[in-house]
């Protein structure tokens, strides 16, 4: 492709074929051709990672940077409505996959705008001693991710965890405000007061989950917002849950009517008595029938709250240069059956190995005996940035489950612009998966505690890029949805502007 040209149309819907979202191309700096298929029409896929050890890493991330100035000056310049910076290894899987300024724009961004743009970032990133590092424009957005029993008492069959999950005080279950209850995000990793009591525990999530951007804020010197009562099993999660549940209990009851209907007291092939297999399908119906009995015990909203939003922050960007979007759920003693002094941030990874998962080179702790992982202690964010080590983290949310991947080392920018038209810049910590082609989060995993795999509290989720385009009907093969990559805000940043606003808090 040559910069001084528009993209072609093939350029421009198959250039990021491979990526989760396969956003569309606006203009680039480099002139590395697309690749076609054996076909002759597709494209070959392309992979996007972190960057690992490079030059761009401490010249972008160090403050004050130059470099990152210079690329947001050009973008102010040109008067770009622009989502989000990154700095990624995009491209060919084959290839040594180059180090890429990757700048998200707003859909219907002239050609014009971003190839000066791209040709504008190539000169300072060429200025700055970075020859092998090219300027990338696409049509992306930036979305935010919003979308209790005392699990280990209640016994059941290792198919229904995923039910039992949603009503358990682990982390990473669906929650949502009760005054908006189809709005769903994640619960996350519980803190407590420095010096408070054993019983004031806070799930943390985020705000944009309970409040509209345009409220205020709820902190110890300031009260613009009204507290809110916070459920789990929201409406969505809870329709699906009951809607899968009673889809098994019929298929269970038609197995049982057929096994009944057959005359012969041995199944042919097994000698095996038929009373046996109608014993099993009644088994399973009873146990399914009990599972459901759990919520339809909390078809009412209010069985369902298990705290109030105690403190809220306001939407702004403080000391750390990260965006405040954090909100604590006072827990409520009498919605849990566990005592909440013994409560401990615990993620259902499974009974697998997480060494067997994952090369030797990557440090991890197994589950307990239990299939949890103790989430204890915080990653410090210098920890993050360091090149000489790819960080693997895990995270479960409301609508990705169990998912793994890299943090990047570079900083991301982003730009939110509110209903009032003020503009907010954050740096944010990225996050891309682990494995190639795939999303490290989906909407509805705001709030998530990511993890890394000896047990350390990472961060938060909070957003993502993704398609800028919705597509239209229901054949979306979840382009829609797929984010490429994933924000959070560090723990480490989170526990200071908590401190900042009058907080002083830590892990439980």
């Amino acid at each position: 492709m040559d910069p001084q040209r528009s993209p072609t149309r093939a350029e421009r819907d198959s250039f990021y074929n491979g990526l989760p979202s396969r956003p569309k191309l606006v203009a680039r700096s480099s002139t590395t051709p697309l690749r076609l298929g054996l076909d002759g029409w597709s494209s070959e896929r392309k992979t996007l990672t972190v960057v690992g050890e490079h030059a761009i890493v401490g010249k972008w991330n160090d403050e004050p940077s130059s470099l990152r100035n210079d690329i947001l000056d050009i973008l102010a310049r040109q008067k770009v409505d622009w989502q989000a910076v990154d700095i990624l290894r995009i491209g060919y899987a084959d290839d040594k996959t180059p180090v890429i300024l990757s700048i998200s724009v707003s859909a219907g961004t002239p050609w014009e705008v971003g190839s000066q743009v791209a040709r504008d970032c190539r000169e300072a990133l060429v200025e700055n001693g970075l020859d092998d590092v090219h300027c990338e424009i696409k049509e992306s957005r930036l979305v935010n991710l919003a979308s209790v029993l005392q699990q280990d008492s209640h016994q059941h069959p290792p198919y229904f965890h995923s039910y039992m999950y949603h009503l358990s005080d682990q982390l990473g279950t669906s929650i949502a405000s009760r005054e908006v209850p189809y709005r769903e995000g994640t619960k996350g990793i519980y803190l407590r007061r420095a010096g408070g009591g054993p019983d004031q525990i806070f799930a943390l999530t985020c705000r944009h989950v309970c409040y509209l951007e345009s409220e205020g804020c709820l902190l110890p010197k300031e009260k613009s917002l009204s507290s809110k009562s916070i459920i789990h099993l929201p409406e969505r999660t809870t329709e699906r849950l009951v809607k899968e549940l009673n889809e098994r209990r019929d298929d269970l009851i038609e197995g049982l009517r057929r096994e009944e209907a057959k005359g012969e007291p041995y199944n042919q092939g097994d000698n095996k008595p038929r009373s046996d297999k109608i014993a099993t399908y009644q088994q399973a119906i009873l146990e399914t029938d009990r599972l459901l009995q759990n919520f339809i015990l909390r078809e009412d909203l209010d069985t369902r709250v298990f705290g109030y939003v105690a403190y809220a922050s306001d939407y702004v960007v403080r000391t750390s240069k990260c965006l405040s979007d954090w909100c604590l759920i006072r827990l409520e003693a009498e919605s849990h059956e566990r005592r909440l002094s013994e409560l401990s941030n615990r993620v259902y990874i499974g009974p697998q190995s997480l060494s067997t998962l994952f090369p030797r080179t990557v440090r991890v702790r197994d589950p307990d005996h239990d299939g949890t992982l103790h989430i204890q202690d915080v990653v410090a964010v210098s920890e993050l940035q360091n090149t000489k080590r790819k960080l693997t983290v895990g995270m479960r949310g409301r609508t990705s489950d169990l998912r793994f991947g890299l943090v990047n080392q570079v900083k991301s920018v982003t730009r939110r612009v509110l209903i009032d038209g003020e503009a907010f810049l954050s740096q944010e910590c990225c996050i891309v998966a682990d494995r190639v082609n795939c999303a490290f989060s989906e909407r509805g995993d705001s709030g998530a505690c990511v993890f890394d795999l000896e047990g350390r509290a990472v961060g938060m989720v909070t957003s993502g890029i993704t398609r800028d385009e919705v597509l239209q009907g229901n054949d979306d093969y979840g382009l829609d949805r797929a984010m490429d990559v994933t924000y959070a805000t560090p723990m480490e940043w989170l526990l200071a502007d908590m401190k900042a606003c009058g907080l002083s808090m830590e892990i439980l």
